[in-house]
């Protein structure tokens, strides 16, 4: 049997759920981008249970507060911004509550041994303020390029989307990519930085 909700973007199914309380146009939601967070937060946490955890939690939050949830940006943005968000919560628990090393909660092995891990930890709530006020500061087109490619939408999705070539979204995200790492790499070191660019 044909879905039709498969047919529509992500914002309409958004709108269908906010507007609507729409079930099935959630499930579609779900079904879209679930397993990409999961793999997002399973590369940042590296434990499976975790990482379902957090996504579960994130659409369970999503469907709860849809009525009075205002989302300003693309849906899939807000989503992968949103487990960010969550993942970073996740692991300032683990710092405070169970007095856990830098390493053991950051499987990524680059990151450099601190005296204060929650503070390295605090300042990757800073990084992301930085990088939301440089990134608001980049041209309107190449913004949005930007923010859809880390949504974890491929180049030809994010062309066919907006309607532009394949080479112009590449040239759109190593020119924010570029001017973003510049910013973030003098401002806040390469420690931190190394968390929005993986």
């Amino acid at each position: 049997m044909h879905n039709p909700y498969r047919d529509r973007d992500a914002q309409a199914l958004w709108q269908l759920v906010k507007e609507e309380a729409d079930a099935a146009a959630f499930a579609e939601l779900h079904a879209r981008f679930s397993a990409k967070l999961y793999a997002l937060a399973f590369r940042k946490t590296g434990d499976s249970d975790v990482s379902e955890d957090l996504v579960q939690d994130l659409f369970v939050t999503l469907w709860v507060q849809k009525e009075t949830l205002t989302i300003d940006k693309a849906i899939q943005v807000y989503l992968f911004s949103a487990l960010k968000n969550r993942i970073i919560s996740h692991f300032r628990k683990q710092l405070l509550h169970n007095s856990v090393s830098l390493d053991e909660v950051y499987p990524e092995a680059l990151v450099t041994h601190s005296a204060n891990v929650v503070q390295d930890w605090i300042q990757l709530r800073e990084v992301q303020e930085v990088y939301l006020r440089e990134l608001q500061g980049l041209p309107e087109k190449s913004r949005e390029v930007f923010e859809l490619s880390r949504s974890g939408l491929t180049n030809r999705e994010i062309a066919e989307q907006l309607g532009l070539a394949e080479k112009t979204i590449e040239f759109h995200i190593s020119k924010c990519l570029r001017v973003l790492r510049v910013k973030l790499l003098y401002m806040v070191g390469l420690v931190s930085a190394l968390w929005l660019f993986p």
